[in-house]
């Protein structure tokens, strides 16, 4: 990027930033073009684009603390941005990193390692605080009120991490994306087609939810659940409180990252082999908008926050 648009998106991101009411910022992996796409999701407006190398595929955005932090799968790479999309840090982690949460408490990265692991990543310079053994493959991490899920993709389990100890539960066919939401924790089996809704009190599978065809992460909007199904170009939509399925929504080729906005009226998901991402009315049930991006769009986690 020329030195005169990395400027004109520094502007607008300046300008959006200083507006009061402002509308949250989405930061979108682009794997196959090695870009971090900057959306205003208020209007759904691209910002800009940079080059993030290395295949980026899961990305955090922390608000609260000005900064977003990808992982780069090709160099096993943790990257820390502000909130323009400058790079601040990018720290070799070795291993293999993969799926990526902020520990809202600390501002931490919490790193999933392929190699069975879990670590936590101090951002400023990437020390490795702590590290947890967890089931074969963790993929999906998500943290919240004390507790650290995993995704064990080949274990079919998760691993949940608390302060007083480390328990595993069995789900379904290989685990990937984890959301917390009112004391349970929502898991993706993407070989199931479903969902497995853990009760974070009694760490016990209480119910299951039937999906498309390969289910790949969970976002929450409106008091209904919105789950990507890769296979099937789709979304399904099911009720937060019952747990029954409202509906599907068709959306464009392999969706993956799906995320809501603070205010709850707008899910966006990425669509890696579109090259799109499309704005969802979690009330309406439908795409209302869908904007290009960058070869590749993947955005694996929590990749929507508010400064």
């Amino acid at each position: 990027m020329s030195g005169l648009a990395a400027g004109c998106r520094a502007a607008a991101l300046a300008l959006l930033l200083g507006t009061p009411g402002l509308a949250d910022i989405a930061a979108v992996t682009s794997q196959n073009a090695g870009m971090l796409s900057l959306i205003d999701t208020d209007g759904m407006r691209l910002i800009g684009s940079v080059p993030l190398p290395g295949k980026p595929a899961a990305v955090a955005v922390d608000g609260p603390r000005g900064r977003i932090m990808a992982i780069s799968v090709e160099d096993g790479r943790l990257h820390v941005l502000d909130l323009s999309g400058r790079e601040q840090a990018a720290h070799g982690l070795g291993g293999a990193p993969f799926g990526l949460a902020v520990d809202p408490a600390s501002g931490h990265a919490l790193v999933t390692d392929w190699g069975g692991a879990l670590r936590e990543i101090d951002p400023a310079d990437g020390r490795a605080l702590r590290r947890w053994a967890t089931g074969a493959t963790p993929s999906g991490v998500a943290a919240g009120r004390g507790v650290i899920v995993t995704a064990d993709r080949d274990a079919d389990s998760v691993t949940i991490i608390r302060a007083g100890g480390v328990v595993r539960v069995a789900v379904g066919h290989h685990p990937f994306g984890v959301t917390l939401r009112g004391g349970r924790a929502f898991v993706t089996n993407v070989l199931s087609d479903s969902v497995s809704v853990i009760d974070l009190e009694t760490d016990r599978v209480v119910a299951t939810i039937a999906t498309g065809e390969r289910p790949y992460a969970v976002a929450f909007a409106a008091g209904r659940g919105f789950v990507t199904n890769q296979y099937d170009a789709s979304v399904t939509v099911f009720d937060e409180a019952s747990l029954s399925v409202l509906g599907r929504i068709e959306t464009d080729e392999y969706p993956e990252g799906i995320a809501a906005t603070a205010d709850g009226n707008r899910i966006l998901v990425a669509n890696w082999f579109s090259d799109t991402v499309q704005a969802i009315d979690p009330a309406g049930m439908a795409v209302v908008e869908t904007l290009d991006m960058p070869e590749g769009p993947r955005a694996f986690g929590q990749f929507i926050g508010r400064p």
